[in-house]
């Protein structure tokens, strides 16, 4: 069986662990053999097998879906008078919703599987908005679904190569959705507001994982709205997210990133289920607006 080892992604840093689910999403809709697994080589690798693809193959295929889904209508969300935000009102998100639910069909989900991950209409914020995913780290100017139509926008096969195969040289200034743990940007511990920079980071890795997050799916729970690996409150929260040693394909990658209580099970249950490692991050939002960030992982 062929395998690519994605030596850029670390998958005890949350943008790597996200980007190489954004990978196995991609290919899952061409290719029904493709597998994702996580190997220890110092650092947890994705490796992709299931494909006869060698790493130019992979760049440009990737590179061709973030060109065909540039249009998806998931990713068109407007409101307010052109606001690309995921903190509508909520009957403007259910219109939304339901508009994607109709043009759904069993072979051609992946908008209701985008949006799945976006927000749910039940939970609204202080505001009387609607309440997004807990992996929404943007605030005040900051535009969550702008940045992420400008990186399907620009992103190039160079920063796919960079992101899949490494390393990581953070010279470009797209969007950044602040996913990387090992580049925290703390108001506390700097001179200025850290929304008024221009950050560069690896936008290929941050396109893969926002095509990644359909297996990050949210919920309401009464009013308010859980997150696939998500726990805490909305400043003091936690993001736990597995490994798996044996080549899985979408559906059960999906089933084992939403097992509940993943730092709860013990070995056996772990064991049961192909985890092989469970990793977990802070997640730290700012008085000053509320930006996001993760804290550096840890083994639980």
């Amino acid at each position: 069986m062929t395998e690519l080892v994605l030596t850029g992604l670390d998958g005890a840093n949350p943008l790597g662990f996200l980007a190489a689910l954004g990978v196995l999403e991609a290919l899952s809709e061409n290719h029904s053999g493709a597998r994702l697994a996580w190997r220890d080589e110092g650092v947890w690798r994705p490796v992709v097998s299931g494909v006869a693809m060698d790493r130019e193959a992979l760049v440009a295929f990737l590179d061709a879906d973030r060109q065909a889904v540039a249009s998806d209508p998931a990713l068109a969300l407007q409101y307010g008078g052109g606001v690309r935000d995921l903190k509508p009102p909520p009957a403007e998100y259910r219109a939304y919703l339901e508009g994607l639910v109709a043009a759904a069909r069993v072979d051609s989900r992946r908008s209701v599987d985008w949006a799945n991950a976006f927000a749910t209409d039940v939970a609204v914020d202080n505001n009387g908005a609607t309440k997004p995913t807990a992996l929404h780290f943007t605030a005040g100017r900051q535009l969550w679904l702008e940045m992420v139509n400008k990186l399907v926008a620009e992103v190039t096969a160079a920063d796919l190569h960079e992101g899949l195969w490494g390393p990581w040289i953070y010279t470009r200034e797209l969007p950044v959705m602040a996913w990387d743990a090992t580049a925290a940007r703390d108001y506390a511990l700097r001179a200025s507001n850290p929304s008024t920079d221009k950050k560069a980071g690896v936008p290929g890795a941050d396109w893969l994982a926002v095509r990644g997050m359909p297996a990050i799916a949210v919920a309401p729970r009464g009013a308010r709205i859980l997150t696939t690996g998500c726990s805490g409150e909305w400043k003091t929260g936690r993001f736990t997210w597995p490994l798996w040693g044996g080549p899985l394909g979408r559906a059960l990658v999906r089933s084992v990133v939403r097992t509940p209580q993943l730092s709860s099970l013990g070995a056996r249950e772990r064991e049961a289920r192909g985890i092989t490692c469970v990793f977990q991050s802070g997640i730290r939002r700012t008085d000053q607006g509320g930006y996001g960030s993760f804290s550096p992982a840890s083994v639980v």
